[in-house]
């Protein structure tokens, strides 16, 4: 729900805003804790994701689950599991789209080295400024760098920058989607 929360309020007008653990739900929706009624919520949250398509993607995992018989409470795990598997990859191929090839190749560096100096990392921001020009003429290495920090792929500690776990999954994705590291930037 974290990665998705703009889309799934923009999906669910009743949805005031969604963060780590809750939902909150319009003023007028909202009710004292001593009126709710678990049952009468879950079918209202239900509704609020009923359309055609997601009624079609649940009977068929309902049918696998059934298959694995994990339809109880031994399904939640695996259920749980999946979101957070969807979520991490909904969140790489947005990453993937912006990103830039000179930050995957720095990404494919960092994963082979220890930690390194901000300074020695600035000739792959150079390579492409160099190669193209035009995409750098108003973003700076800071900026070049912040958005791989931003995306959690990088971090920096007392002046050396790492790859994240995080880092080193997105190249994995890459590798795994058989998605192309020669990209324009």
């Amino acid at each position: 729900f974290i990665l998705f929360h703009k889309q799934i309020i923009g999906l669910f007008p009743r949805i005031k805003s969604i963060g780590k653990g809750w939902i909150a739900l319009d003023s007028e929706q909202q009710k004292s804790k001593a009126e709710v009624d678990p049952q009468k919520e879950a079918e209202s949250l239900m509704r609020q994701f009923d359309n055609a398509l997601i009624r079609e993607v649940e009977d068929i995992i309902k049918e696998e689950f059934n298959k694995k018989k994990l339809l109880g409470v031994e399904g939640v795990p695996v259920l749980i599991r999946s979101i957070a598997a969807l979520s991490i990859a909904y969140a790489f191929s947005e990453t993937y789209r912006v990103i830039w090839g000179s930050q995957l190749s720095l990404l494919d560096y960092l994963n082979t080295q220890l930690s390194q100096p901000v300074v020695a990392l600035r000739g792959f921001y150079n390579l492409g400024a160099t190669q193209y020009p035009l995409y750098y003429t108003a973003y700076s290495f800071e900026q070049w760098l912040g958005f791989l920090k931003d995306q959690l792929l990088i971090r920096e500690n007392a002046g050396l920058i790492g790859i994240t776990v995080r880092g080193r999954e997105f190249l994995t994705y890459l590798t795994n989607a058989g998605l192309t590291r020669n990209k324009a930037g």
